[in-house]
């Protein structure tokens, strides 16, 4: 039961960080692909996302791709912000239900007479601290053999601050820092992002994103007193922000104080359970107010 408990709460904590990272993935596509994967794409066409079988599955990120080099393959992409055992099985459940779903949409386009299935290349961009440990590649002749990894915490920060699209330079707070101060970095990424963004409302996106991704590497509290010291129109006490949030539900002392933390932290992903216990209320004010969510 302890152990379920600690996966739905490793769950809850892995899908905010692949948020921020699916809402960026459009804008970082071609930069993140050129820079990081070592290939230039020049035309791409959308494929669906929700992949059907005896099972669903929706992967993070999935194109069919042209290269400058004359190669057509299927891209597909995973955020993994920790080290899962079983991550090379999930990836090769994956590359078959693409590739089903793949030649079932040839057939309808009645594209599919003559021409070879295209190649899948399987990539995980790895956000976590820790070092990466997951098994990448399987023995034998498997129809799929492995997946590449690109780790953000191995790469200089310096490559992602050079860039002018926001949602690349907040990268940088997963990037190997190189022994620089943390708090200067974090003033860099909050100067370029002021600079690139279009206004104060996307500026105000970047900024939580940043403030989330912070998290993985036990940054949040040093990236949030950046922001309250630096003169930009971010208003703290609006953002989802669940330790404000715990706090101010403590200093009111009133159920909008309390209501207030209970939904940042639900929309972080933290468990009833967890929200319960931190913000020391019963789990079914917390149940009864994530139904009002939904």
């Amino acid at each position: 039961m302890q152990e379920e408990e600690q996966r739905g709460k490793q769950k809850g904590k892995d899908n905010k960080y692949d948020k921020v990272m699916k809402e960026n993935i459009e804008a970082v596509f071609l930069p993140l692909t050129e820079k990081y994967l070592n290939f230039k794409i020049v035309s791409s066409e959308l494929l669906d996302v929700k992949l059907q079988s005896t099972i669903e599955r929706e992967v993070d990120f999935l194109r069919i791709v042209k290269t400058d080099k004359g190669e057509e393959f299927i891209l597909h992409i995973e955020f993994q912000s920790s080290n899962e055992r079983d991550m090379i099985y999930r990836v090769k459940e994956y590359n078959a239900i693409i590739q089903r779903r793949h030649i079932q949409l040839q057939k309808k386009k009645k594209k599919h007479e003559g021409k070879k299935n295209l190649e899948i290349r399987h990539y995980v961009i790895y956000l976590g601290k820790a070092r990466m440990s997951m098994r990448t590649r399987l023995e034998g002749r498997d129809l799929f053999s492995h997946f590449e990894v690109v780790c953000l915490n191995q790469l200089d920060f310096n490559q992602m601050l050079q860039s002018q699209i926001p949602e690349e330079i907040i990268l940088a707070i997963l990037s190997d820092f190189k022994g620089t101060d943390p708090e200067k970095i974090i003033r860099s990424i909050v100067k370029k992002l002021r600079k690139y963004s279009q206004d104060d409302a996307a500026l105000n996106k970047f900024i939580e994103q940043l403030r989330v991704l912070s998290d993985l590497r036990k940054l949040e509290e040093e990236t949030i007193k950046t922001i309250k010291d630096m003169p930009i129109t971010y208003n703290l006490e609006e953002s989802y922000t669940y330790k404000l949030g715990r706090e101010k539900g403590k200093e009111e002392g009133i159920e909008k104080g309390i209501k207030k933390g209970i939904i940042a932290m639900l929309v972080l992903g933290n468990t009833p359970r967890d929200i319960a216990k931190q913000m020391e209320v019963s789990i079914e004010l917390v149940e009864e107010i994530q139904k009002e969510l939904t």
